[in-house]
């Protein structure tokens, strides 16, 4: 699946906000709507969680080691 940086730095948005657990998609998807018109679909989130570090490299963040 491709993932565009558009739709990747819309789910970084969402998730740098704090305003929901990135799992509840269906809020994830009712935020989205509110503050972009870029559509994320739950497939599209669920490949986002899945190969997350993947995009981060692909797109030039920084990569957030875990302790």
């Amino acid at each position: 699946m491709y993932i565009s940086r558009a739709k990747f730095n819309t789910y970084t948005g969402i998730q740098m906000s704090g305003k929901t657990n990135m799992f509840d998609l269906d809020e994830v998807i009712r935020l989205n709507r509110k503050i972009s018109e870029i559509e994320l679909t739950k497939k599209e989130l669920h490949y986002i969680m899945k190969n997350y570090q993947k995009l981060c490299q692909r797109f030039g963040y920084v990569k957030v080691q875990s302790i």
